[in-house]
């Protein structure tokens, strides 16, 4: 996960971050209740902040447009940097608290799944195998 900020912001320069340096800082995030939200308030929590949150959003896109704009900071998942059309912000990594989470697919041995729920998983585990350590690692 990184701390996503505006190619201008004071922070945009550094190869890295505590999260402890952003608790100044004003923070674009989904709205509460958002399992992302969850996690990553909790993260400045382990960081010893509250973070000042005055705008929330549900769409992803909107978050980095307005973080693009000089609005705040937000969290990004690494997973979310793949996208072709990305706003013009700077990735910065966290080095503490691990800003990292864990993404997994289920199912049960013993009950029918579709071809398509095969071919789902099959191209979702690949998908992640493959194809995202080709950018990042992981």
């Amino acid at each position: 996960m990184f701390l996503s900020v505006p190619p201008s912001h004071h922070l945009a320069k550094q190869k890295s971050i505590a999260l402890h340096e952003a608790a100044n800082e004003t923070f674009i995030s989904r709205t509460s209740g958002y399992g992302f939200r969850d996690v990553t308030d909790e993260y400045c929590r382990e960081a010893g902040f509250e973070p000042y949150t005055p705008i929330e959003l549900e769409e992803a896109g909107a978050i980095l447009r307005l973080v693009e704009m000089g609005m705040g900071v937000s969290f990004t998942p690494q997973l979310s940097l793949l996208r072709q059309s990305m706003p013009k912000t700077v990735q910065i990594p966290i080095t503490y608290p691990n800003c990292k989470r864990t993404i997994g697919i289920a199912w049960k041995k013993t009950h029918y799944l579709s071809q398509a729920a095969i071919d789902f998983r099959e191209f979702t585990s690949g998908f992640f195998k493959h194809e995202v350590s080709k950018y990042f690692y992981l």
